[in-house]
């Protein structure tokens, strides 16, 4: 059930890619060939996320942005899945933060600037 949620969040943003791994094991095995993969490090960061894993998706989330930012979207959407996780955990302070970092890529791919405009009025929360 996870799988299908994650497969329709990555459909449903348009950030699957043909090469990309969609379970935490075919996404280790990316990091094997190359350990900066930020798409890798994001899509282990969903994964996470979606089990509620907080403290693991964030060190991804770090990852994507200390890995090689290919694509470049990994960067917009990792602050954004930053300030998701801070609000999660009512760390708002650190929320804002990570959606003002989204703001300044100035990088809207499937509209990650409106969703971190969105989350900067209002708090995200998990349903």
């Amino acid at each position: 059930m996870k799988l299908l949620a994650l497969a329709a969040l990555s459909v449903g943003l348009g950030l699957s890619q043909s090469n990309d791994c969609d379970t935490l094991a075919k996404c280790q095995e990316a990091l094997k060939t190359n350990r900066i993969s930020s798409l890798a490090h994001f899509r282990i960061c969903e994964i996470y996320f979606l089990q509620a894993d907080y403290v693991n998706s964030i060190n991804e989330c770090r990852e994507v942005l200390d890995g090689d930012l290919n694509p470049k979207w990994t960067e917009v959407w990792a602050h954004v899945d930053m300030g998701k996780i801070y609000d999660s955990v009512h760390a708002r302070a650190r929320a804002l933060n990570e959606y003002r970092l989204a703001l300044r890529t100035k990088d809207n791919t499937r509209g990650a600037l409106e969703e971190a405009r969105k989350y900067t009025e209002t708090p995200y929360s998990p349903k």
